[in-house]
Formats: C-alpha cells, sequence, structure tokens
C-alpha cells in the first residue's frame, strides 16, 4: 500500500559506497512509511530490541508538553524508498511505501511522536545502499554508545556479520539447528532475544559450547555430524533427568546445561572407547553413574557452582586413562 509522495528539504552526502540525506520530516507522515523490524517477530530478518510502549509513551507525553526531541532517527532507505533528489532545490522525495525506511536507531522516539497529539518535524539521517549487514552493524554500533544491546541479543546479530564456517557462524548455526529439529530435546527451549527462566539463551549456549567445538571429537566432524553427536547426547541426559526427576525441565536450566556440557568431551571419550560410535544407548550407559549425585547440592549459577557440579559429574564417568584426541 502507498500513499502521497512525501517531499522535504534535505542535505545529500555521500561516504564510499553509500549515500545518506539529513533532513527533518512530519513525524506522523514518516510513521506510515517506516518498518522496525524486530528479532522475536522475524529472526531471520529482524534486529531491532524490544519497542518499549511505557518509553514511547513518555515521549509522547514530553512531545505534548511543547519539547522537542534532540537527535535524528536512522533509517534506512529499502529497494525504491528514494523517488528522486533535486540537488538544485535539495529536495528528497519519497515514494510514500508502507515500510521503505527501515528504522535503525530512534524507534521509541518515532513511535512516541506518531502517538502524541501534537505533530513536529523530526530530524532524519537516512542511508541509501546499505547491505543488511552494514544495517546490523550501525545498530550496534549507536547502540553500543547509548543504551546498551542485551548480550543475548548481540550474539544474535552476529549472524549477520560472521563470517561462514567461522567458529561464530558455527555456534549460531548450532543454536538454531537444535532449537529447530524437532527430535532435539532443546526444541522450544532456546531464546534468542533475551534471557528467560527455563529456557537457553545465546549466551548460556555459547559458554557451554565454545570450548568444546574446539575439542575432539566435534572439532573434526561435519556440521550435520556435531548436530547428530549433540542430539543424541542431549537425549542421552534427557532419560536420565527423566529417570531422576520423571520430567526433563532441567536440560534448559542455563546452569544445569552448562555443567553437563561442561563434561561432554570426556563422555565422548568413554563412550567412544567403550562402544566405537555415538549412540544415545551408548552416551547413556556412560552417563548412568550421575544418576547417584544429588543434583539439589549444586544450585549456584555462577561460573564456580558451574564448575563443582561438572567435577563432582566428571569424576563419577571419567576413569584413570586421560582423554585423547587422537581417537577420534
Amino acid at each position: 500500500m502507498a500513499i502521497r509522495s512525501i517531499t522535504f528539504e534535505a542535505i545529500k552526502g555521500s561516504y564510499e559506497d553509500y549515500s545518506y540525506y539529513i533532513g527533518f520530516v512530519n513525524a506522523k507522515k514518516l510513521f506510515t512509511l517506516t518498518e522496525v523490524s524486530r528479532v522475536d517477530d522475524n529472526p531471520e530478518e529482524g534486529y531491532q530490541r524490544l519497542l518499549g510502549n511505557s518509553r514511547a509513551k513518555k515521549i509522547a507525553e514530553y512531545i505534548d508538553m511543547g519539547d522537542v526531541l534532540p537527535g535524528a532517527l536512522v533509517l534506512s532507505a529499502q529497494n525504491g524508498a528514494i523517488k528522486k533528489y533535486d540537488s538544485k532545490t535539495k529536495k528528497l522525495t519519497l515514494n510514500g511505501k508502507e515500510k521503505s525506511l527501515l528504522v535503525i536507531d530512534g524507534q521509541h522516539r518515532l513511535y512516541g511522536a506518531h502517538q502524541a497529539k501534537n505533530d513536529l518535524q523530526l530530524p532524519v539521517f537516512i542511508f541509501e545502499n546499505l547491505t543488511r549487514e552494514e544495517e546490523v552493524q550501525y545498530f550496534l554500533d549507536v547502540n553500543s554508545l547509548q543504551r546498551g544491546v542485551p548480550k543475548t541479543l548481540r550474539l544474535e546479530l552476529t549472524k549477520f556479520t560472521a563470517e561462514p564456517e567461522s567458529k561464530e557462524d558455527v555456534m549460531l548455526k548450532l543454536f538454531d539447528a537444535l532449537d529447530e529439529n524437532p527430535t532435539s530435546p532443546l526444541s522450544g527451549r532456546m531464546t534468542r532475544t533475551k534471557s528467560m527462566s527455563g529456557k537457553i539463551s545465546h549466551v548460556a549456549f555459547q559458554n557451554a559450547i565454545a570450548v568444546i567445538l574446539e575439542k575432539a571429537p566435534l572439532v573434526s566432524l561435519t556440521f550435520d555430524q556435531k548436530v547428530s553427536i549433540l542430539v543424541n547426547y542431549l537425549l542421552a541426559v534427557e532419560d536420565i533427568l527423566i529417570n531422576k526427576f520423571s520430567n526433563t525441565s532441567k536440560i534448559s536450566n542455563a546452569a544445569f546445561f552448562q555443567s553437563i556440557m561442561y563434561i561432554f568431551v570426556d563422555v565422548c571419550y568413554q563412550t567412544y572407547k567403550k562402544f566405537s560410535d555415538y549412540k544415545k544407548e551408548s552416551f547413556l550407559e556412560i552417563l548412568s553413574p550421575i544418576n547417584d549425585i544429588d543434583f539439589d547440592l549444586f544450585k549456584g549459577t555462577n561460573k564456580k557452582s558451574i564448575k563443582e557440579f561438572g567435577d563432582e559429574m566428571r569424576s563419577r564417568i571419567v576413569v584413570a586413562d586421560s582423554v585423547s584426541d587422537d581417537l577420534f
């Protein structure tokens, strides 16, 4: 759906491969053209923090008291958003198409201005020809200097900037795979954008996975093989929990998850040594001695507590010989 085009005075500049425009636009008209893309709404394309309506309401009240909003909105023009720019009159015309401007920074100011009874002109800084990776990077840069981006959201956003096949890229893909694989015990138990009780965030996941990715057996395996082994391992852990507690909720407890992954390499070593495979049933037999541990004695959530629980489990399943990468 398109509305009438909007024309306003603007200064045009350029830097490297993209252009930008600086000017003032009627807030209520501008709102109809913009899109605030949020990770929770569209994990593949979104990158904004969750919109805070209470914050926007306070901004609206501020405007209605006759005050102005300093600081320009940072927008990214999507394909076809810029209809024309007249260098003689210094006027920029936007095509009037909905969702043709993506908000990189200033979502609350824009929404607050939209809710306000009073109308006003908002300062804008509009990028043209940015890639999605560049949009994400600007969002991170701007917010690192203002209100911080939650760490778990920052990790989710690295999917747009991580080098293909890099460690960061693999961790992000593993996170998605274990969340989306219907056979995975973590399916539906992951949270991409914020910390939530009973769900594994990017932060907890990467704390648990980062080290083991660099060790056998995962280090030398294909991505699909990594997923398969991790699913089998977690299925075995799930069976332990069902046997011990008659439910599996603990598997998505961040501290427990990090503790159980702390012993992953040792369990893999013992499993391969005894069974020459990484099947769920094989993992389960190696893990079975941890059934005798009183889990309630290990309720801490800091690194020390996670390590203590992991060391206790390791002491039950590890025999005297040491782990050797040569076996994998």
